[in-house]
Formats: C-alpha cells, structure tokens, sequence
C-alpha cells in the first residue's frame, strides 16, 4: 500500500501535465487511492476450525456450524470459518492444542483433559464436587477463572469460550452405588487425573479409555461403571450397557473453543469486534444453557430404558465430599510444583464457583 500511493502522488504532481489532464490524473489518482483504501478495509480471511466430533454432534450442530455462521453473517461474508471434524485434517484429539500453536489450524474445538499437563489449573474447574451441577452456572465460573487466574496457560491464544458439559454423574453395569462401601473395587471409567484420584479415595480403580471404545468396555465387562455427563449419553446409547445410575453430580468437564492470537491479531478494529461479540463468558453461559437442555431427555431415556436412577443421600453425598480430599491436595500440590501458589488458586476456585451457585 505504500508503494502504491507513492505512485500516485508521482503520477499527480507530473510537471509535464497540463492543467486539465492534470486535474484528470488527480481525480484518476483519488479515485485509485480510494479503490486501495477500499480494498484494504474490504480485505477477507478464511480460518481453520479443527475439531474431534463428528458433524452430526451437538457440539457442531448446535455451537460451532451456528458460530461460524453468526460470524460469516456479522462480517459480510469477510470472515469465513472452514470447519474439519472428526480431525480430518490429521493427528489424534490430544494433537489439536499444538495444531493450534503451530498454525496448521486457526481455531480448536477439544477437551481440556485431552492434553494432560497442558492446562493444569483449568483442571482445578473439574475437581470433585466443586461443580454446580449446571451448564449455564458452571460455564460463567469456569471462563471467569480462566481469564483472572489463568492467563498464562493461554499465552498465545485467543479463548472463545470455555463451557462445561452438564452434570457428571456415575453410571454402573451390575451393581448400583449408594454408599462409598459400594465403590470399593469397583472398575470406573474416568476421564481427567483428578476424577481419578476421587474414584481412588473412593475406593474404586478408575480406569481410562478413549470416548469411543467405552460402550464395548462396558458391554464385554471390562469396566464396571463410568463416570460421564448425561447429555453424552443419549448418542452413544450409553443406557443400553448400564442399569444404575448414581444421579448425583462429582464434576463437569471443560470444553474450549480456541483460536490462534496471531489469527485473531491479522484482523481489523472491526473484525476483532465480531470475534468479540460471539465471545466470552455471556457466551458461554449461552452455550451452556444448550448443553443443559440435552440432561433432561437423556435423563428420561435412560429411565425409559428401565435403569435405576437415584441420587445419593444428604448424609452419604457429605461423607463423600470428605473423602476426597487427596485430588484437592495433589492439584493444589501440582500448582505449587509449577510455581504458582495452590493454595490461593484453590480458594479462588472455591470463590468463583460457590458465586455461581456450588452446593
């Protein structure tokens, strides 16, 4: 562009211009200025979404082909969102934050506990019981400590939105749980390290296996129960393999919609402003309200299906509280490794989560 208007401003001033034509080649000029201008505001930017579900999810369906849309609407078409799920551009779910990183892709839809290490204090939002038991509560408070207590571990990325499923509650093959006596060696699928020491003080053996494969772990009796949000269960069907269901929540997964800062820097005042508008926490709160809308009917399948569902009582819910005290202390022991003070970061999260609404 600069090169460009010093050409102009030459073409303008010729000596050898007469006073007509050179009143024509200013005009001319102007008019090519302004074109240059024009194109420069008008410029366009197409973004990678790289994202491990499948199209038909809920997670596509009802966030990121809406997102885009509602950001290609608000820019005129000058910001294009190409989405690629099921990781069609390559690598395994736990590749999708360094993707991110190196710029093969713009923007990330994954779970926080796909990429162990990676956000440690985030997994301070999945403790045990410090959870809502909503979406649209627990989303607000897991966007907001990210943003005031954890922003070097998004150094070089731009958050979207951070939202948590709904309730995760635990789901058994053969034998119902009612007491913490009940857990004992009890094999559970668990996602996250921390839900695997509350399942250890617990006194069951947590168990990981990849999302896709736990409907065969749980049909050729390889786990004996998992521990899993409703709203996930109804696409896997998860209601054919198990007939108890303890319906008393111990976490909320996170999910992050993530985008490359040097991406969201590339974009003009204007632009900036619709990437701007389709994020943060009232965003997430949004987000979470579609995901709260999923419990109820998958709640209602499982019954139809003839489980059992009951929740755990006052009495027992406080003595499991108790017991899992060690994932408190071997995240806060973590923070503290890293050099970051644990202790107040468990306080804040203790903080933020009993101001949306921890019970």
């Amino acid at each position: 562009m600069v090169w460009a208007l010093h050409d102009v401003c030459v073409t303008a001033v010729r000596p050898s211009c007469s006073g007509r034509s050179s009143m024509h080649r200013l005009l001319a000029a102007s008019l090519g200025l302004a074109a240059v201008i024009g194109t420069a505001e008008a410029q366009e930017f197409t973004f990678r979404l790289h994202s491990f579900s499948s199209p038909t999810s809920l997670d596509h369906t009802m966030h990121l082909d809406r997102w885009a849309e509602r950001v290609e609407a608000a820019s005129d078409g000058r910001i294009r969102i190409e989405i690629f799920p099921a990781m069609q551009l390559g690598g395994a779910a736990g590749d999708l934050v360094q993707q991110l990183e190196d710029g093969v892709v713009d923007m990330i839809w994954t779970v926080a506990g796909f990429t162990p290490g990676r956000f440690p204090g985030m997994e301070g939002i999945e403790l045990p019981f410090m959870n809502t038991g909503l979406s649209a509560t627990m989303s607000p408070a897991a966007m907001e400590f990210a943003l005031e207590h954890l922003q070097d571990e998004f150094d070089g990325i731009k958050i979207i939105s951070i939202h948590t499923t709904d309730r995760a509650i635990l789901h058994t093959v053969d034998k119902p749980v009612r007491t913490k006596e009940d857990l004992e060696g009890m094999r559970i699928r668990v996602a996250g390290r921390f839900i695997g020491e509350a399942v250890r003080a617990l006194g069951g053996v947590p168990v990981g296996i990849p999302l896709p494969g736990v409907y065969e772990a749980l049909a050729r009796g390889q786990v004996d129960g998992m521990y899993i949000n409703w709203a996930i269960t109804l696409p896997y069907r998860f209601y054919e393999v198990t007939n108890y269901q303890t319906d008393t929540a111990l976490f909320q997964g996170t999910l992050l919609t993530l985008m490359s800062q040097d991406a969201y820097d590339r974009l003009p005042d204007d632009l900036k402003a619709v990437i701007d508008a389709e994020s943060g926490i009232a965003y997430a709160k949004r987000l979470g309200e579609i995901w709260d809308g999923q419990t109820e009917a998958a709640r209602q399948a499982t019954i139809d299906a003839g489980n059992e569902v009951f929740e755990l009582t006052p009495e027992e819910r406080a003595r499991w509280i108790e017991a899992v005290r060690p994932a408190y202390d071997a995240w806060i022991a973590e923070m503290n490794r890293l050099g970051r003070d644990g202790e107040a970061l468990f306080e804040a999260v203790l903080e933020i989560t009993a101001k949306y609404g921890r019970n």
